[in-house]
């Protein structure tokens, strides 16, 4: 490890590692240097001229964000000549800016308005008219650009360089003219394009769901979890007079770093009063009548023990959810299991039996190779895949993308294009061609493993799959040249039982850890853990149907969308919390609290358990999910068993039982 560098800055003595610039020395001692360009996760540029530092023995101010450390070097941030100079960049900025706080969306957070009180001149000398841009330009659905007010810093172009690779925002026209916008006939598309208004220092880039919406001061921050797919991004809940305002990413290192893609960020649809289920509902003569909870809950406690008594516990079904809770999906679990006993127990997205789990999301942006399979990460895990555009951008990450269709990320290493149907042909041809690699690398004991694959020589791979001889070997020796390899599948390629063996031998054969699987759902993985699967003898969600139909399934209990195969059960007891997502069919109704008017925790692809707060007032008489499954569980089994007052005497119980998350 390389010995730290020490310096000094305003008198203060600094040691850092080599490489780090005078700027991130400085805040490590506490030192304030104003910028508008920098931001950690970008490249520096040096360009908003703010951070400039003067340093003994060089003649001229130098940009602390791009300037690195030398022993024994001597930095000055605060001499007349650097208060002068900050002033009069503040004030030539403040020239053309129209100086429109009172109306804009950033007032309050925006760095122009805090610089220019701490380090600003008191007034501006110029009085010339000011130029007029673009204002109140739309980029996207999403994004409004108000180009009068941009300081030209360029981290939105770069964050789309950088992170996203999308480049679909440019520097047009010179000098005061010169603006950020879209290239001409295009429009601002990326899936990630949210992050350039959190990014943007001033009020330029806003948010068309939030203009106008609040100032930033009137907002209640709520930490939570985005519930849109399995990455289980963090988020904050800003809210207003119990109204949903604006979702912004809270940084997590380990998950989502400090991102969101645009449809954890502008998906409010869960926030919306319109069609939700406000009132427990009992169907009496085909009409939906509102009841109180009391009646609701003994109806559906004595319909299922009466089904349980006359026609067994195999006739009752109960259905867990991935957007529930693991709370709810453990009591859920725990009232299938321990009180009715019946082994139909499961969920929509259930996840193949003995599935591994990502180690780290962290692992997309990593150097190393990363084999997909099957699925588009930017449709099954939208977060995912930033991390990976941002490896395969900065080259430290390589790819081999098996899928039919050719997806974004094939552009950073090689795609094995095979017809549907075929992964599984393709995945045997690769585990041949890197056994037969290690053995003549004399590596002996896989002999065994090269007879299971044998049979697929790169022309039974190219007749069979259309992959050909030289890109499945482009592919084979790309694998073999990486020092950490990654497989990673999902999508349909989950339920196919050769593929995922054929995937498993291509693991021992490369040398790396089994194929990770990536859930398109959000708490797949928590619900499985929560027992939410068939128990012995138990039916899966497609069997169910079959059972219905014979009479031997009378009964169900749902947490979430109900799967079609229930259609015509006997009875049906769905715990939702909007209008849409009851079946015609249903007999009762219990009005359930989103994700965001109720705790609860949920766990991510990598096992990761996050917890989301209340940020909302619940609607109507909506309760938390747990409250309602552990209500007919005080009703079914015994009182003392079913007696939580919190979710986190829930989690604690559960916590109790799954040794893992004990310590989470």
């Amino acid at each position: 490890m390389d010995p730290c560098i020490t310096l000094t800055i305003d008198g203060k003595q600094v040691s850092v590692p080599p490489g780090t610039t005078v700027l991130d020395a400085a805040r490590q001692a506490g030192i304030e240097i104003p910028t508008f360009c920098h931001h950690p996760k970008l490249a520096a540029i040096g360009a908003c001229r703010m951070c400039l530092v003067e340093i003994e023995k060089v003649r001229a101010p130098q940009p602390a964000c791009t300037t690195p450390v030398r022993p024994d070097m001597v930095v000055h941030t605060d001499t007349p000549a650097l208060v002068k100079a900050r002033k009069t960049t503040l004030e030539f900025l403040l020239t053309n800016h129209p100086l429109d706080c009172p109306v804009c969306d950033k007032a309050g957070e925006c760095d122009l308005q805090d610089q220019v009180y701490k380090f600003g001149p008191g007034e501006s000398r110029f009085i010339e008219d000011k130029r007029h841009k673009g204002k109140a330009k739309p980029l996207s659905e999403h994004i409004i650009m108000d180009q009068e007010r941009c300081v030209l810093c360029r981290r939105c172009i770069r964050f789309l360089e950088e992170w996203a690779d999308d480049v679909q925002l440019g520097l047009f026209e010179r000098g005061r003219k010169t603006c950020v916008d879209t290239f001409p006939g295009d429009q601002f598309t990326s899936l990630f394009s949210g992050n350039t208004v959190e990014l943007c220092p001033v009020g330029a880039l806003t948010s068309r769901h939030f203009r106008f919406a609040a100032r930033s001061w009137e907002l209640r921050a709520t930490d939570s979890i985005c519930l849109n797919c399995a990455v289980g991004c963090n988020i904050s809940l800003h809210t207003k007079a119990n109204q949903l305002k604006r979702i912004v990413a809270r940084p997590n290192p380990a998950i989502n770093d400090e991102w969101l893609c645009d449809r954890g960020r502008f998906d409010h649809s869960f926030a919306d009063p319109a069609g939700r289920v406000s009132n427990p509902l009992l169907r009496r003569d085909g009409k939906w009548e509102p009841v109180t909870w009391d009646e609701a809950l003994r109806v559906v406690s004595n319909r299922l023990r009466e089904v349980a008594s006359t026609a067994g516990a195999d006739a009752i079904a109960c259905i867990g959810s991935a957007q529930a809770s693991n709370e709810a999906n453990y009591l859920l679990g725990r009232l299938a299991h321990q009180v009715l006993g019946t082994p139909h127990v499961g969920m929509l997205a259930q996840p193949p039996e003995g599935v591994r789990l990502l180690k780290t999301t962290r692992v997309l942006d990593s150097p190393g190779v990363v084999l997909v399979v099957g699925m588009d990460l930017e449709e099954e895990a939208p977060l995912l895949e930033l991390l990976a555009r941002h490896g395969g951008l900065s080259g430290c990450t390589r790819f081999i993308v098996l899928h039919t269709q050719q997806t974004h990320l094939a552009r950073f290493g090689v795609w094995l294009n095979t017809r549907a149907g075929m992964e599984t042909v393709v995945a045997g041809g690769l585990a041949r061609l890197a056994l037969e690699k290690r053995l003549q690398d004399g590596r002996p004991g896989l002999e065994e493993l090269l007879l299971a694959v044998s049979g697929y020589k790169d022309d039974v791979v190219e007749t069979l799959a259309g992959v050909s001889a030289d890109t499945l070997r482009a592919a084979a020796m790309l694998l073999a040249s990486a020092k950490n390899r990654t497989i990673l599948y999902g999508g349909e390629a989950a339920g196919n039982i050769e593929l995922r063996r054929a995937l498993e031998v291509l693991a021992l054969a490369a040398g790396c850890d089994e194929p990770a699987y990536i859930p398109s759902a959000a708490n797949t993985v928590g619900a499985r853990d929560m027992g939410i699967a068939p128990g012995k003898d138990g039916l899966t969600i497609g069997a169910l149907g079959a059972a219905v139909k014979s009479g031997a399934l009378k009964a169900a209990y749902v947490l979430g969308p109900t799967p079609a195969a229930l259609a015509g059960v006997e009875f049906l007891a769905v715990q939702v919390s909007r209008l849409s997502e009851v079946p015609a069919d249903a007999s009762v109704v219990l009005p359930a609290c989103t994700f965001a008017e109720a705790e609860g925790t949920y766990t991510n692809l990598c096992g990761h358990v996050g917890r989301a707060k209340p940020a909302l007032r619940p609607w109507g008489e909506s309760k938390p999910d747990w409250w309602i499954v552990a209500q007919v569980g005080r009703r079914l089994g015994r009182l003392d068993d079913w007696a939580f007052d919190s979710a986190g005497a829930v989690y604690a119980a559960l916590a109790a039982e799954v040794p893992a998350y004990r310590e989470r």
